[in-house]
């Protein structure tokens, strides 16, 4: 039988080809897949950081190294678990989050930094769980903070105690010598010394009192213009700059935020006292839900930022080292910021509070 001619040429011919074609790009598509999810593996073999998968109800379906060692368990064991025999809440599946949490279980207890994310496969949904292990981060860093307290606590405590035990040694070694008549004015001023640096002593420790006691913001809403108004209203002796004009209601603890105004203003003023023609600027804007008010000045700019929010660290001759660490506290409180930073191009230093926006008219 003579094969039909049509099956090499023609619609047939071109239906083949087009097959072939298609095989060829599934079997290149099928290896590429392939690829990927070998690439996919070795990622999730080395990465550092835990990841699993669950599937609708909850169930394990991937684990990687890394959660098996947080959690203690071997692959075989966690795939097919409930997330709630790890230690894992399912409100934490419900939906998409970011936070820090206690992570308890049989195995292990520690803080981790939580992370969900969602996927489809096949018409069902899955969520992804990612878990970095931030317990030894925080350690180290609440190691390096009390480290840096403690080295300021010691030099202040040890500047005040040392006078005071040389002096009273002196004292007491005249007072030894029977010699009264002749010591009345060293008595005076030794005691003069020592009631100085028992009442700086006394200070101190009230202002870390402060620090670590600030009361929580009680809010409400006030006009963000009048409110700098009322503040530079302390300082006669000031006219700054206001570059912005728009008005708008913030949320906010209003004593504890001029607290935080007028500390920053007073250095502000502070730092242009170096100059002949001293200047200082204040602006707002938003940005991206997010109130960004700027204090700047012209004066010398800062010097050492790594210690600007060391507590008790100051450069001034007067200074406690307090304000700028109970300003931050107090924008964190209302779940803000407070940053320095010295200008781009030209002299001075930009102080900026940035503070959620409830109300913008």
């Amino acid at each position: 039988m003579r094969p039909n001619s049509s099956t090499n040429s023609g619609a047939l011919a071109e239906l083949n080809q087009a097959i072939t074609l298609a095989v060829d790009q599934l079997r290149e598509q099928r290896l590429v897949s392939k690829e990927h999810h070998l690439a996919l593996s070795k990622v999730l073999e080395h990465i550092d950081i835990a990841v699993l998968c669950f599937d609708e109800h909850g169930i394990v379906t991937l684990a990687n190294p890394k959660a098996k060692k947080l959690l203690n368990h071997t692959h075989s064991e966690m795939v097919g678990f409930p997330a709630r025999t790890l230690g894992i809440d399912n409100k934490v599946l419900s939906a998409k989050q970011q936070k820090l949490v206690q992570l308890t279980t049989s195995h292990t207890d520690k803080k981790v930094y939580l992370q969900t994310d969602n996927y489809q496969l096949y018409g069902k949904t899955y969520t992804l769980l990612f878990i970095n292990d931030v317990q030894q981060i925080l350690q180290n860093e609440e190691r390096a903070a009390w480290q840096k307290l403690l080295r300021v606590l010691s030099h202040e405590i040890n500047n005040s105690l040392a006078p005071i035990a040389s002096i009273g040694e002196s004292l007491n070694g005249l007072l030894e010598q029977q010699q009264l008549q002749d010591i009345e004015q060293d008595l005076k001023d030794g005691l003069t010394i020592m009631t100085k640096r028992a009442l700086a002593l006394n200070g101190f420790i009230k202002e870390y009192q402060m620090l670590a006691k600030l009361p929580e913001p009680k809010k409400s809403l006030f006009s963000l213009v009048n409110f700098i108004q009322e503040q530079l209203a302390l300082f006669p002796n000031v006219t700054p700059s206001i570059s912005t004009k728009t008005d708008f209601e913030i949320f906010a603890d209003r004593e504890q935020l001029s607290q935080t105004l007028v500390n920053l203003i007073k250095n502000a003023m502070e730092a242009n006292q170096t100059k002949t023609q001293a200047h200082i600027e204040i602006s707002w804007q938003i940005n991206r839900n997010t109130l960004q008010l700027m204090i700047a000045d012209n004066g010398p700019g800062i010097a050492n930022p790594d210690n600007l929010f060391v507590p008790f660290y100051t450069t001034k001759k007067t200074g406690s080292g307090i304000g700028l660490v109970v300003s931050r506290q107090i924008l964190f409180n209302h779940g803000g910021d407070l940053t320095l930073r010295n200008k781009e191009n030209e002299q001075g230093a930009i102080a900026t509070i940035s503070l959620p926006v409830i109300n913008n008219n």
